[in-house]
């Protein structure tokens, strides 16, 4: 083999060398690229709470003509800040919290199955204000996990 024969065989390997090199770089950084991205956020039933109908406000329209004739029975339902009566759904039980935020203090706990007075709720929906029967402790758990049992 002559000078340029070697030469010419010598530049063919080192560009095939380049060639597969720059081809396993992009791959490398393609891959990486697809395995580091984070997934999607899951979306679960209760992240978005759908509006619930509330045929008691439609009702109530039409009610005070009749306590107009009886006005001694409107009176008769509990005060506005005594709330409903609940029971705890979550099998974990839940944290008791000072204020409707995650990050407030925790003030107590309730178990699961543990009756509870729904006192009020924040405007968008997410928090609710409570009242333990056991232990007649107040605070703010997550929307959710209650289930109204009056």
């Amino acid at each position: 083999m002559n000078g340029s024969g070697l030469l010419k065989a010598l530049s063919g390997c080192l560009v095939a060398i380049a060639l597969i090199a720059g081809g396993g770089f992009l791959a490398a950084q393609y891959l990486i690229a697809q395995f580091t991205t984070p997934p999607p956020k899951p979306m679960f039933v209760n992240d978005k709470p759908t509006p619930k109908p509330q045929p008691t406000a439609i009702a109530t329209k039409p009610k005070p003509p009749q306590s107009k004739t009886t006005p001694s029975a409107t009176p008769s339902p509990k005060p506005s800040g005594e709330g409903y009566q609940a029971r705890i759904t979550l099998s974990e039980g839940l944290n008791v919290r000072s204020n409707p935020a995650v990050d407030s203090d925790r003030v107590g706990g309730i178990d699961f199955d543990e009756e509870v007075t729904v006192l009020e709720e924040t405007p968008n929906q997410e928090w609710q204000r409570v009242r333990v029967k056991t232990s007649n402790v107040e605070g703010w758990i997550k929307s959710g996990y209650t289930e109204r049992i009056n």
